[in-house]
């Protein structure tokens, strides 16, 4: 064997007992608890929506939060508009005044501030319930059990803040490309939640106590970098020694439309890369680390065989069997939280993947990417 081959099998060993672990955690994983007959919600929820120019897709945020089969008097939704340049305000506050719903609106502009941690750190000082959700305000939902799930999720654990799903949506082969990326990293992150090793969030569909937000202070000394409100927030919360709990229950998902284009997407996850040098998580650093070295290996490994036929048969078994080991964690994620990824663009995916890994690791370091017209800074 050449360096190249020992160096490449032990990457490849290290990355089989990583992905073991949420395989095994999602094989032996209970049925879903989705016993909600004899829940009566007693906890008040404030549902807090951060937005800028979102006025093409607010209505269904709302719709689905409106027409949930929970009781109004314990629920109120917290608008705040992030300098919007569009009519995004107007858009939302007429619906749910048609709604007659329990809402509060807060202009980020009004107060001379910006950004998404502001807005949610204003909505939070705003909300009048003890447990806060957010949303995006690109997400929707499928169940009308939604906002229910999470609120007995909340009461049968007891937990400071609760994960609860994102599901990307799509038809595209870029958009199944995101898909497959997503449903992976989200049964990662909950299988390693599960196993009380937090390193992964979105805050697209969080929960947790307003008390324990007010006590951990999640953005007092990030504010200045743009990005990243959902890690800082876990990353706090994993300091004060709060309890963090995820869950799997498919009425907990909300769904958000994938990113149409290539340019789209990589911009995005160029921003999202951008936060990852100012999170001191250890754990999210090393699984960031693997994954790169292994995808940047078996690129390298892939290069090279091409030039020498002595590395080649090795080169195809490695390529294979990570082929093979990520598809089945997939394909177990996909069960769990009941999904239908397209798995006929899985192949292409996968090729896709060796070099999508470690350019955005790399272009990170020196691109920073754009958001709503504003750049990234970090």
């Amino acid at each position: 064997m050449t360096w190249l081959d020992i160096v490449v099998f032990a990457v490849l060993s290290i990355y089989t007992l990583f992905i073991l672990i949420p395989i095994f955690v999602l094989l032996f994983e209970k049925k879903e608890d989705n016993d909600l007959l004899g829940f009566i919600p007693k906890e008040k929820i404030s549902i807090i929506i951060p937005f800028r120019n979102e006025a093409d897709v607010i209505l269904n945020c709302l719709k689905g939060i409106t027409e949930q089969d929970f009781p109004e008097e314990l629920k109120e939704i917290i608008l705040v508009d992030d300098n919007s340049e569009d009519n995004t305000m107007q858009v939302a506050e007429s619906f749910l005044k048609e709604k007659q719903a329990t809402y509060k609106l807060i202009n980020l502009k009004e107060h001379n501030l910006s950004g998404k941690k502001m807005a949610i750190e204003q909505g939070v000082s705003w909300a009048s319930r003890s447990i806060i959700i957010t949303r995006d305000a690109d997400t929707y939902t499928k169940s009308n059990m939604w906002l229910k799930s999470v609120a007995y999720q909340c009461h049968k654990s007891n937990a400071d803040l609760l994960l609860a799903p994102v599901i990307l949506s799509g038809t595209s082969f870029i958009q199944a490309f995101q898909q497959f990326e997503n449903i992976a990293i989200t049964s990662i992150g909950y299988a390693f939640a599960k196993l009380k090793l937090p390193f992964v969030c979105s805050g697209a569909n969080l929960a947790y106590k307003r008390e324990s937000f007010l006590k951990a202070k999640p953005y007092q000394d990030n504010k200045n970098i743009a990005s990243g409100d959902d890690m800082f927030l876990l990353q706090s919360f994993i300091m004060e020694g709060f309890s963090i709990v995820p869950s799997k229950n498919s009425n907990t998902i909300v769904y958000t439309e994938a990113e149409a284009s290539f340019k789209s997407f990589i911009n995005q996850r160029l921003r999202w890369a951008s936060k990852a040098k100012n999170l001191t998580l250890k754990s999210s650093w090393s699984i960031a680390g693997l994954l790169f070295l292994t995808n940047i290996l078996l690129l390298v490994y892939f290069i090279s065989g091409l030039f020498s036929s002595a590395n080649s048969k090795f080169c195809l078994f490695a390529l294979l069997y990570k082929c093979i080991i990520d598809f089945l964690l997939l394909f177990l994620a996909a069960i769990m939280f009941k999904q239908k990824p397209n798995f006929v663009l899985y192949i292409p995916a996968f090729i896709l993947n060796l070099f999508y890994v470690p350019f955005v690791t790399m272009a990170s370091i020196s691109i920073k990417p754009s958001w709503k017209g504003r750049k990234i800074s970090g």
